[in-house]
């Protein structure tokens, strides 16, 4: 039983395998395009040749089957083991794998997913390509492609860009710290490039455009304390800096200021940090370059939501973190920014219950009628169905422009653990906090837009675990995948294993893991019944008679797990 065959409505079943298929082939062009399998021109523009397309995928797979072949040089074949929980597919000369897609995600994630130790030189290979569009996504080597090979002069660039920030050990590691999200910011805190001027400190920003004089503005109204910025910065050395540049009152004084005081390169590369970083937690939807503007303003305005939960003492941290010089200008304090709020979000773990942006959602929209600290309750469900009519509206604009076909212009973040930590400490925060709800629900549409996409994405992903978690809830369970062992699972999920002859090592590792996939997606299954199809399918397409059934059959297995859990405890 598939997980599409559970709908009645043929019109919904056709539309959402329309999308779900339209959504993975945006997906196959982006991932393909980041590390320059296809150019980038395909993913900005649509266009691709079907041959162009079918030589990429040949490359990448060529290039994954050497690396794989290559043990000691990454973690890549732990990477296609977390892959395999994903059902097999056949593999297909135009058409990227859900495993496949999977590995191709963390390759280009940047928070510990891919580790690389050593690189073949002279060569083109999965692992250069992934290290350079690292450098690259950071503003460093531009000129170099993911796509060359790594002649002697291509690596002396890349090494010697780390050591213009002060990293001393060799250009692999750096590229690995890029990757870390945690490591990175503890670089950058302690870097003595960086920390021997203000760059350790603080960095500074200009704003040309009309849209980034407004943002600015509107920061300024909300800054009024200088004492409390000068306060919060770090070393002596970055006052003195402050102090003199806050003396500079016209705009062109300070940027001469800026320009011959200070280098470049730090200011830039501090902030292409802060901006990945916004972009990893999905926040930022913009192009990463070093133009900290208004679009990276407005993804921090959506990040320091996460502090206003006493207004008085959101506006006293905003002044610890921005100070507007006037003129279109301002600083930002990078290491009080990194040090109080982004390096504790980065050592955060994860729990199991906040591991979806739909969980998230999910919590603000549900019925807290049981909550005695809660007031003005009718203004709190006003509110949430505010927000419940903007999530129904977004996902089904998102639906239409990934049927319509529209075109992306930005390349969207697409690991998710820098996402999940964000929206982790969004849940705690609002957990804590019932009753600035009915504030916080503004800028919580405001981050619908940039989110929507994600959960349209969780809906195809469950989608996948739903219908592997149903051929097992209510499938004949009798798992074989090699003919040396077979086990049996009875309606109670008691099991018998039957070995039909001598197992090698392998045939147990296989038949493990096959049991492993089907048992982990029994979870997800649940999880999708009750979480995203509760709410996000039935916005998204309207109302739909199955969802009660859908619902009562996860209460159903709840309540034969528990009768079950009872009797192994009696």
């Amino acid at each position: 039983m598939e997980a599409l065959d559970i709908f009645d409505d043929k019109k919904v079943k056709n539309e959402f395998d329309l999308a779900f298929n339209k959504l993975d082939e945006i997906e196959m062009i982006q991932l393909l395009s980041d590390l320059k399998y296809l150019p980038w021109k395909a993913f900005e523009d649509g266009i691709v040749q079907a041959s162009e397309k079918i030589n990429a995928i040949k490359r990448f797979r060529t290039e994954y089957a050497d690396a794989l072949n290559s043990p000691e040089m990454s973690n890549l074949n732990q990477i296609k083991f977390s892959s395999e929980i994903i059902e097999e597919e056949e593999q297909l000369p135009h058409q990227l794998s859900q495993r496949e897609v999977h590995v191709l995600k963390e390759l280009s994630g940047l928070d510990k997913e891919l580790i690389i130790k050593d690189v073949k030189k002279e060569e083109n290979s999965i692992l250069s390509r992934v290290l350079i569009y690292r450098y690259r996504v950071y503003g460093l080597c531009k000129t170099i492609l993911p796509n060359q090979k790594l002649t002697k002069t291509v690596i002396e660039k890349l090494q010697l860009s780390a050591e213009e920030l002060g990293y001393t050990k060799n250009w692999v590691a750096f590229g690995n710290l890029l990757a870390d999200q945690e490591k990175l910011s503890e670089f950058c805190t302690t870097s003595k490039v960086l920390t021997n001027n203000i760059f350790g400190d603080c960095i500074f920003l200009k704003l040309n455009s009309d849209k980034g004089k407004v943002v600015i503005k509107k920061f300024g109204n909300r800054i009024k304390a200088e004492s409390l910025f000068h306060k919060s910065i770090a070393s002596d050395s970055g006052k003195r800096i402050i102090n003199d540049i806050i003396d500079h009152h016209k705009k062109e004084e300070v940027t001469s200021f800026i320009d011959t005081k200070m280098e470049q390169t730090p200011n830039e590369f501090m902030s292409r940090v802060l901006q990945v970083k916004l972009w990893t937690m999905g926040l930022y939807p913009g192009i990463l370059d070093n133009d900290f503007g208004p679009v990276s303003l407005k993804a921090l305005d959506d990040f320091l939501m996460t502090i206003v939960d006493k207004q008085i003492k959101g506006r006293k941290e905003l002044g610890k973190i921005l100070f507007n010089l006037q003129n279109n200008q301002c600083i930002l304090n990078i290491n009080y920014l990194l040090t109080t709020y982004l390096i504790p979000m980065e050592k955060s773990e994860l729990n199991f219950k906040q591991s979806s942006v739909s969980q998230i959602f999910d919590f603000i929209l549900e019925d807290k009628t049981s909550k005695n600290s809660l007031k003005n309750k009718q203004k709190i469900y006003a509110r949430q169905n505010q927000l419940t009519r903007s999530l129904k509206k977004e996902l089904h604009t998102e639906s239409d422009k990934i049927i319509n076909g529209e075109k992306r212009t930005v390349r969207l973040y697409k690991a998710k653990k820098g996402i999940m930590k964000f929206f982790s400490k969004l849940f705690k925060f609002l957990k804590n906090t019932y009753d600035q709800l009915v504030a916080l629900f503004k800028k919580l549409m405001n981050l619908i837009k940039k989110v929507s996409k994600i959960i349209y994405d969780e809906i195809r992903e469950a989608f996948k675990s739903f219908s592997d978690g149903l051929k097992f809830l209510f499938g004949k369970r009798n798992i074989k995948p090699t003919p040396y062992i077979s086990s049996d699972f009875d309606f109670d999920f008691d099991c018998v294993t039957r070995i039909h002859s001598k197992p090698g090592l392998e045939d147990i590792e296989v038949h493990t893991k096959t049991i492993s996939g089907y048992a982990s997606a029994v979870y997800p299954t649940l999880n999708f019944v009750r979480i995203v199809i509760q709410w996000g399918l039935k916005f998204a397409t309207g109302p739909i008679g199955w969802v009660k059934i859908l619902i009562g059959i996860a209460k159903l297995f709840k309540e034969m797990h528990s009768r079950r859990t009872i009797l192994q405890m009696a």
